[in-house]
């Protein structure tokens, strides 16, 4: 039946949603994901406790996490019954965003698969709204509240709005599609004062979401500097900055099964520097049962994908579930 069904939606990408203009299938996926109860069948998530994992002192039912992309609560309520063991907000800021104008996300096809390329630019209704929105939501897996900022103020401000209605807190500093986050990586030396106030805001586990363009300033300064903080969370890492004249912006992140190389040998290589006293979430290609055992024995903690989400189905998690299970995780 999974095998079955996985084909049918592979069949419905391949022969719908990836022939239609991105500005028409983005819409048509997020109203199929709030309309259709599929987070009520059990055919999309595995229970078994041998896939349980711990993060930041948080026990996740499984290593499986969706990326920071959607902020509508109905879609994160959906995808907590999809067999993620956590699911991630989309980067909140303190004001309301509209995000980048159309067109800011188109797909891109690589020999290592389908990916996607964004400029979405941190759309999203502002700290107050989300605050309303999050305190309205079921909770049936754990949920990591993502903030972003363009001063330490700003952060302090997002996290403290948030924390409370998360079980872990993420703050991004690697997004490319807009310098609001993405200059913070161009400058190590201030994020050791960003990673101390937001320590003090909240009591959560905090993840530090660093970009693949950086490896040098990853290892050399900005993990140190989270670890000094008591920040022990890496998630490594963010989509990668690429030219894209077809985009509003000229320029987006990329994300898919080309970045899964790089991801995993920032994983294996972060785990043989800092050892067991960082915590690290692979992200950047994740999108078959193989890959994320790769990353899992190279050292990952938990994976965390969003692309395949979109273009290998919902049924990802169960199918990649199934397969750590089947080689002893």
């Amino acid at each position: 039946m999974i095998a079955a069904a996985d084909l049918a939606y592979r069949a419905f990408y391949g022969g719908v949603l990836s022939r239609l203009p991105e500005r028409v299938a983005v819409p048509l996926g997020q109203w199929g994901l709030k309309l259709l109860p599929l987070d009520r069948l059990p055919v999309f998530r595995n229970a078994d406790p041998r896939l349980a994992v711990t993060l930041g002192g948080v026990t996740l039912p499984n290593p499986l996490i969706l990326s920071s992309m959607y902020y509508d609560t109905t879609i994160l309520r959906r995808a907590m019954g999809l067999g993620f063991g956590a699911v991630t907000t989309k980067s909140i800021t303190v004001r309301p965003r509209p995000g980048h104008p159309h067109p800011n996300l188109v797909r891109i096809h690589t020999p290592e698969g389908p990916g996607l390329v964004n400029c979405n630019g941190f759309r999203n209704p502002g700290l107050e709204a989300y605050r309303r929105a999050l305190a309205r939501l079921p909770r049936r897996a754990p949920l990591i509240v993502a903030a972003a900022g363009e001063s330490i103020e700003e952060y302090v401000e997002v996290v403290r709005g948030l924390a409370p209605l998360g079980d872990l807190v993420e703050i991004n500093i690697s997004s490319p599609n807009t310098r609001l986050v993405y200059e913070w990586s161009r400058r190590p030396s201030e994020l050791a004062r960003l990673f101390q106030a937001v320590r003090a805001a909240t009591t959560r586990p905090v993840i530090v979401k660093v970009s693949p363009d950086y490896r040098e300033a990853n290892e050399a300064q900005i993990i140190p500097a989270a670890l000094e903080a008591g920040l022990g969370i890496v998630n490594c890492g963010n989509t990668r900055r690429v030219d894209e004249p077809r985009l509003s912006q000229k320029a987006g992140g990329l994300s898919g099964p080309a970045l899964f190389p790089a991801t995993l040998e920032n994983v294996r290589r972060l785990r043989a520097r800092f050892g067991a006293g960082l915590e690290i979430i692979a992200t950047g290609g994740i999108d078959t049962p193989e890959r994320a055992r790769l990353a899992l024995q190279g050292g990952a903690t938990a994976c965390a994908y969003f692309t395949g989400f979109i273009t290998r189905g919902p049924l990802l998690a169960r199918r990649i579930l199934d397969g750590l299970l089947a080689v002893g995780k």
